[in-house]
């Protein structure tokens, strides 16, 4: 998106002037990227509050409306994926799924198992 004017200023301070040059400056370099779009705002004094500096809600809606129908444009756009001819995937034994709960298969193993160790064996538990 382009730098806005400062209206603030008068048109005859460098700052409006160094504005322009810096926006047609990121517009041609924009322009050399493909995969890059640059967004032109409306740069009217209407656009913007009495003092100048910041955009009021005409302006603000207007850079909303814009934004949003480059994403509405964008998102419509459905390309092909990129597949890999080399690439074969492999069948994974994946747990069955119901409900989005996954039902893990039990696992029965033959190691002895001790039993838990109360408190009146433990040494630090005696009194």
């Amino acid at each position: 998106m382009n730098l806005p004017y400062r209206y603030d200023l008068p048109n005859s301070i460098a700052v409006n002037r160094i504005i322009t040059s810096l926006n047609s400056k990121l517009k041609k370099t924009f322009n050399a990227f493909p995969h890059t779009y640059f967004m032109e705002m409306d740069n009217t004094r209407t656009l913007f509050t009495n003092h100048g500096l910041h955009m009021n809600m005409l302006g603000k809606q207007l850079v909303t409306c814009q934004v949003a129908t480059f994403l509405y444009s964008t998102f419509e756009q459905k390309q092909s994926p990129i597949t890999l001819s080399w690439y074969k995937p492999q069948n994974y034994n994946y747990p069955a799924q119901e409900d989005n709960q996954i039902i893990s298969n039990t696992r029965n193993s033959s190691r002895n198992k001790r039993l838990p160790v109360t408190r009146s064996y433990d040494f630090l538990w005696k009194a």
